[in-house]
């Protein structure tokens, strides 16, 4: 079944011929005619007939015309109410890792609920592998992620913002008085760590391992949250690596201590992960306009 067949029928019931028919749909007589023959083959018969008096509808064409009406009109109606919701909603689930959801997406998705009032905004906070994960399975409509992306498949990756892991310590630790240390004064130090398919766990193991730090890097204590392991720093059971992006009010206020580290620096991409869909929704267009503006 072909909508615009269904179009043209009522148009020419209406219009009382196939050429005032095309001309208000703007097409040619001919194609008018081929849409009319169209459904007549779907439904096996004459729908109207055409003598000297003009048109007149068969019972077939009587029987036909108010369903005809109605999946037009009802089209209609699923047109203007999707452009409705394109215009001023529609529903979006964001997936992003700890640092990213925690950190860096509030104050956009609260400029994307100003732009979108009526628009069902929901966020998901996990691991990196936990949130590609729930991309490929469609329980969210778009990823955040960090660190190293393995085996993406059919979803695009695209690069968004920078970051910059730093070692971070309590104000009471050696080391928040020595100013710049080498990567060697790390040895035997306990070192706090996100749990395994931590997006910055597996960046910071990279790149000590890469440094020579001999693997494995010893971890004193795994922690599911970057907060966690702000309040184990704070309270003097390790030192650990942290995105600049979680810890600017403690630095400031001198709760944790930033500490330089001689030819050794972390840095990492933020990736926006998508799986490629054929009609992407509105809003989730509209939501990569304002990652893109972010990370201008």
């Amino acid at each position: 079944m072909h909508m615009e067949s269904h179009e043209v029928f009522c148009a020419v019931v209406e219009y009382g011929s196939v050429t005032k028919a095309a001309l208000a749909l703007h097409m040619t007589q001919s194609t008018a005619s081929r849409h009319l023959q169209a459904l007549e083959d779907e439904y096996g018969g004459l729908l109207c007939e055409r003598s000297a008096l003009g048109l007149t509808l068969t019972p077939l064409g009587r029987a036909l015309y108010p369903y005809s009406c109605d999946l037009v009109n009802c089209h209609a109606r699923s047109k203007e109410e999707l452009l409705r919701l394109r215009q001023e909603g529609g529903d979006i689930v964001v997936g992003a890792t700890l640092t990213i959801g925690e950190y860096v997406l509030p104050g956009i998705l609260g400029k994307v609920r100003k732009c979108h009032p009526n628009a069902d905004i929901r966020m998901r906070i996990s691991n990196t592998a936990g949130i590609l994960e729930d991309l490929q399975r469609h329980r969210i409509d778009i990823a955040l992620v960090e660190g190293v992306i393995h085996q993406p498949g059919e979803l695009r990756v695209t690069c968004w913002r920078m970051d910059e892991l730093v070692l971070v310590c309590g104000q009471d630790h050696p080391f928040a008085a020595c100013g710049e240390i080498h990567l060697r004064d790390l040895q035997g130090q306990p070192l706090l760590m996100r749990e395994e398919g931590s997006g910055t766990r597996e960046v910071t193991e990279m790149a000590l391992e890469n440094a020579g730090f001999l693997p494995p890097v010893p971890v004193a204590m795994e922690l599911g949250s970057i907060q966690a392991i702000k309040s184990a720093i704070e309270a003097g059971l390790g030192i650990a690596f942290l995105s600049k992006l979680t810890i600017e009010e403690e630095c400031a206020s001198r709760r944790l201590i930033e500490v330089p580290l001689r030819d050794f620096h972390i840095t990492r991409n933020l990736f926006i992960v998508e799986r490629p869909e054929r009609y992407a929704k509105w809003i989730v267009k509209s939501f990569l306009q304002f990652l893109q503006s972010a990370s201008a």
